[in-house]
């Protein structure tokens, strides 16, 4: 059993995410409407997408769905969803990881990555994969800058192409 996902981080405060989190997610998810044209093929989504988004990840046995937060008050300004053991290839992987487009560029995305790989290291996994939509290619460079790398290309039905990126994660000594 790992241990617990930290509560905050330098900037961040971290909590699961909840029904009652729900109507202010939407708002970070649609505003991101480039994203959400490549993944849900609309530019908006409705308050519906955010609750079977919500069940799909939670469907994945050790699965984890976190708002983020810049006070423990605030609205979210973020999602973050992952998982221990992907059931597809047994690797931990980040199913999501969404900024409201009001508070990018602030280095909140890279301040969760470093708090997840922390949190994963401590726990003994090795390696942390995450899949990029080709559509959403343009953020390649940012996760090649936190220390991942393409390590394949896989097409999916429903998403088409899919980046998939992994981060080497080095043991405690």
């Amino acid at each position: 059993m790992p241990t617990p996902f930290p509560a905050s981080s330098r900037r961040l405060f971290y909590s699961p995410v909840t029904a009652s989190d729900f109507p202010a997610l939407l708002d970070v998810y649609n505003s991101n409407p480039d994203y959400m044209e490549y993944a849900y093929g609309q530019r908006s989504v409705s308050i519906d997408t955010i609750c079977q988004d919500h069940a799909e990840n939670a469907g994945f046995a050790d699965s984890y769905s976190y708002c983020l937060r810049t006070a423990s008050s605030h609205p979210p300004i973020g999602i973050a969803q992952f998982i221990l053991r992907n059931p597809r290839d047994g690797h931990p992987w980040l199913g999501l990881l969404m900024i409201a487009r009001h508070a990018q560029g602030n280095g909140y995305a890279k301040e969760f990555l470093d708090c997840l790989i922390h949190w994963y290291r401590e726990n003994g996994y090795t390696s942390l994969h995450l899949g990029v939509l080709e559509k959403n290619k343009a953020v390649v460079p940012f996760y090649e800058s936190c220390g991942f790398a393409v390590y394949e290309e896989r097409f999916s039905e429903q998403l088409g192409r899919v980046i998939c990126m992994a981060c080497s994660i080095q043991p405690v000594l």
